[in-house]
């Protein structure tokens, strides 16, 4: 048919119609499933086959269940179709609801039984043996589930795919017979309520609490990589460097949720995951408080326990043996594996160069040796004149000043060149630099106060943070004071702090008087009131801005624009705004005080990262740096290309 109308006359003329074929978005406002419902009207049980070439999510009610194929779908993918709906009739209770999906030979949950209907109702509806609930295949909601995981006492859980959005989910079922119970209701949906109290960039978050034909249930993040009982049915055992991410990870867990006031089911080798680049997360075990809780000490030991037995013998046995005799809570557990961490960091990349020494010719390790000595004759020098002076034999170069930047109030294009309010206000002239933050985390260190300069969403959101020294900061603000090498790159006190997390950045700012910049001000100290395209002008220049055309993740970098990673603050840099802001196009990208939507999460706000980074090639980036906006992962996130500055109203 040519028309949604003419399909409608062609069926009101056929004597016989089995099967409609059909895209769900038709001309002007017209849907495949109203084309569906008005030959419905002659012919009830007509059977439905769809195609689509949009996103669908808020038309599952009208689509049935039925999964529609996307238009470039194979032919034969398409026959397939089409011949398994020709080839199922329509069975069971449901199929005059939902035809679709069972002439696809896909079953739909029937009305679950409760328990005061149970001797009425023939007893295959309940779970017979080891056979789940809910078949593979079977239909729930917006979800299709495709396994049982694993089966409780109240629950069983699924794998489970969300087919509107294509996610893969865990899909936790409360047993039918468990329905026409009050009390077993109430105290599934409040384990829902607390689950999804949580944000925790390592506890799989809680998507939707459901109901669907009767039928209780909840989804949840499906982490990333196996689960520890998949690995170990691989028939491998975990390695000291992996047991260390393990305790780390779910301890650094484990310790947020200790100040929620909540309980949770001891962890299990399906509750542990590692991904491809062996971090770990673990699934949401948490629920309402009980009359009884475990002491946190016992609850470690059982779990580092639970670890020995998966353990690979030698030094990972021997840390087992180690933590077990140290009588660790939670918190104490956190800080000795995060320093675990770091300690075999160090030694990877000390065997790296020791591996790369051994490789070099002769006339390279003369040479390297030549230069050891002369750099230590340099700061033997820089020590004794330092002694003479009475200065600090540790600082290369003096910390350069925080200086603030007044930006007049008025209009400015924003983006695309909508215009846009501003209010005035002042911007740090440069990045914060690591010298600059030494200060805070000194003044932070003799304050009587330890959490005075917090944000006050910190105690509410990240009550597990206790510090607020970036990771490897020993080591980073080492090498800064010395001039010396961090990541094999050239690093002083000046250099751009990084791998701060949004908390950290909030705190210097209130410890300085001020705030994070909001996106709209940020954007304006950068591109002034024109929408400027770069900081000094219309056209691209690979050397007027440290960004990644040269970047080298081996280290070779910085053909370009002289830096492979992070350059100094310094006022000659070319990428400057015209207000006489440093530093915006490139170098770190920088924390914000916006907030939106998580790109996968629609219900979890996250703070906007603006501006280009050392690593952002202009292949990655937008037309400019200066409109790049980025959602971060979450509060909590901190990476090596991510710093910030701060603003006073």
């Amino acid at each position: 048919a040519a028309s949604p109308v003419e399909a409608v006359h062609w069926g009101n003329e056929s004597k016989e119609l089995d099967l409609l074929i059909t895209e769900v978005v038709l001309d002007g406002e017209t849907f495949g499933f109203d084309l569906r419902d008005a030959i419905r009207e002659k012919f009830p049980t007509l059977r439905t086959v769809y195609t689509t070439r949009y996103d669908l999510a808020g038309y599952e009610q009208d689509l049935e269940g039925a999964i529609p194929l996307p238009v470039t779908v194979a032919d034969e993918e398409y026959v397939q179709r089409v011949e398994a709906v020709l080839n199922a009739a329509p069975t069971g209770p449901m199929a005059a609801q939902r035809p679709e999906a069972v002439a696809q030979g896909i079953p739909v949950a029937d009305e679950p039984v409760h328990e005061a209907a149970i001797a009425a109702v023939p007893v295959q509806v309940l779970p017979v043996a080891d056979q789940p609930i809910l078949a593979p295949g079977t239909l729930l909601g917006h979800y299709q589930v495709l396994e049982r995981l694993y089966e409780e006492a109240e629950t069983e859980t699924y794998h489970a795919l969300q087919f509107t959005v294509q996610r893969r989910v865990a899909l936790v079922l409360l047993k039918p017979q468990f329905l026409g119970t009050p009390q077993v209701v109430s105290q599934f949906k409040d384990r829902e309520r607390v689950k999804a109290s949580f944000n925790h960039p390592r506890i799989a978050p809680l998507y939707e609490a459901g109901e669907a034909g009767g039928w209780l249930y909840y989804t949840r993040e499906l982490p990333n990589g196996y689960s520890l009982d998949q690995i170990i049915a691989q028939g491998r055992l975990l390695t000291e460097r992996e047991l260390v991410e393990i305790l780390y990870r779910t301890s650094e867990a484990m310790n947020y949720a200790s100040s929620k006031d909540c309980g949770h089911r001891p962890l299990s080798e399906r509750d542990i995951y590692l991904d491809a680049e062996g971090l770990c997360s673990i699934v949401n075990i948490f629920r309402p408080a009980g009359p009884t809780s475990v002491e946190p000490r016992e609850d470690v030991a059982r779990t580092i326990q639970m670890l020995s037995r998966h353990s690979t013998q030698g030094k990972a046995r021997g840390l087992i043996q180690q933590l077990l005799s140290e009588g660790h809570d939670w918190s104490s557990l956190c800080l000795t594996m995060k320093e675990m961490r770091e300690e075999m960091s160090e030694r990877s990349l000390l065997k790296k160069a020791a591996q790369e020494q051994e490789q070099e010719p002769v006339t390279s390790k003369n040479q390297r040796i030549l230069l050891a000595i002369a750099a230590g004759v340099v700061l033997l020098a820089v020590a004794v004149i330092g002694g003479f002076t009475g200065g600090s034999a540790s600082s290369t170069v003096p910390v350069i000043e925080e200086t603030m930047v007044t930006i007049p109030a008025g209009e400015f294009l924003y983006q695309s060149g909508q215009k846009m309010p501003c209010a005035g206000f002042q911007i740090s002239k440069h990045e914060v630099t690591i010298g600059q933050y030494a200060e805070f985390l000194a003044a932070l260190k003799s304050a009587s106060d330890k959490r005075q300069w917090d944000d006050p969403l910190q105690a509410r959101f990240a009550p597990q943070k206790k510090s607020h020294e970036p990771e490897q900061w020993q080591q980073s603000y080492a090498a800064a004071k010395t001039g010396g090498l961090f990541n094999n790159h050239p690093i002083t006190l000046n250099t751009p702090v990084t791998r701060v997390d949004y908390w950290d950045a909030a705190a210097y700012a209130r410890w300085r008087g001020g705030r994070l910049p909001t996106e709209e001000e940020w954007e304006k100290a950068a591109r002034g009131t024109a929408g400027n395209t770069y900081p000094w002008g219309k056209d691209a220049n690979a050397a007027a801005a440290n960004l990644g055309d040269d970047y080298s993740s081996k280290g070779e970098g910085g053909t370009k624009d002289g830096y492979n990673l992070w350059a100094p603050e310094r006022d000659e840099s070319a990428d400057v705004s015209v207000y006489g802001i440093v530093d915006t196009a490139g170098n770190v990208e920088e924390w914000t005080s916006s907030t939106e939507a998580h790109p996968t999460l629609a219900d979890k706000l996250v703070p906007v990262v603006r501006g280009g980074h050392f690593a952002l090639t202009s292949a990655k980036g937008a037309t400019s740096p200066l409109t790049r906006r980025v959602a971060a992962e979450s509060y909590d996130e901190a990476t090596l290309a991510r710093g910030f500055r701060i603003v006073k109203s």
